[in-house]
């Protein structure tokens, strides 16, 4: 990150939680006994607690951390926290429900939520009528998750249009089917980004793009474990080569729709630089992008 406020780290430290604390510069790891001392040294700053299943003891300190932060009027400002969730939780959030009124991603969500909320949070803009939960009429009540989403992008929209940085101007678009091609190239066009697109055998393209898309069909699970054993991904991996080769001054971003660390782990080793999870928030993206460049 470009910022340096001081970000406080609640969790493991391995394995993907490593790669994602690889992307910060002021970060302290903290012991469960160590947080109300470093929460009350900072006068600015951002928590992070990693939650690697839902048996995790930081649970307990999740559901203290509602209650210890929530702002006793509106003027007063409750230090930013998020909630950062390991894989066994895909699928199973219903199951112990998190608090609503504190910020929660999945570890795969780094480049198009986590990294954007930390920007937001740190630079934190006013909006002149925020949207409130309790407004009651026909329509259905807006909830925090909700607002923070819709306050999120807003944020993340007007810093797009505000950014003196290098923009992305002509992006190549790599995947094996047209609906996919078609897709990406119509999603990329509302921010002014020409798009080039092409199957994953034809690279002969007299093109110098500043973001490569590569969007291919995951292989079978079981075919992709024996190949991560021979340490290759197959045709995805040896795609990605090709593309870091032939366009070394481009960003490569991959689009994943089954994220295991295992499989991104090979895809970095073979020259991706942002690989971003199915669904995903495209502004988030861009914002990431751009705030790189």
């Amino acid at each position: 990150m470009s910022d340096s406020i001081p970000i406080g780290w609640l969790g493991p430290t391995n394995d993907h939680w490593g790669w994602i604390l690889s992307h910060f510069r002021n970060v302290s790891a903290l012991m469960p006994k160590d947080m109300e001392e470093w929460i009350t040294s900072q006068s600015r700053a951002l928590l992070i607690v990693a939650i690697e299943s839902r048996f995790d003891p930081a649970i307990d300190f999740v559901q203290r951390l509602e209650k210890s932060f929530t702002p006793i009027d509106d003027k007063t400002r409750a230090m930013p926290s998020c909630l950062l969730l390991g894989s066994d939780w895909a699928g199973h959030r219903r199951t112990l429900p998190l608090p609503e009124s504190i910020a929660t991603f999945y570890w795969y969500e780094l480049y198009d939520r986590l990294l954007p909320w930390l920007v937001n949070e740190s630079t934190p803009e006013p909006f002149a009528k925020p949207i409130q939960s309790n407004i009651t009429s026909n329509k259905r009540p807006v909830g925090p998750r909700v607002q923070r989403f819709i306050e999120s992008s807003l944020s993340i929209e007007s810093r797009l249009s505000r950014s003196t940085a290098k923009p992305i101007k002509l992006a190549l678009i790599v995947a094996e089917t047209a609906t996919t091609r078609q897709l990406w190239c119509e999603t990329l066009s509302p921010h002014e980004i020409q798009c080039v697109a092409t199957t994953p055998d034809n690279f002969e393209l007299w093109t110098d793009p500043d973001l490569v898309v590569l969007d291919m069909e995951s292989e079978p699970l079981a075919i992709r474990e024996l190949q991560l054993a021979e340490e290759d991904d197959g045709y995805r991996g040896r795609t990605i080569r090709k593309l870091a080769s032939q366009f070394p001054a481009a960003t490569i971003l991959v689009a994943d729709a089954f994220p295991r660390w295992e499989t991104w782990k090979t895809l970095l080793h073979f020259g991706a630089d942002i690989i971003v999870a199915k669904p995903f928030q495209l502004t988030g993206i861009l914002d990431t992008l751009r705030g790189s460049r």
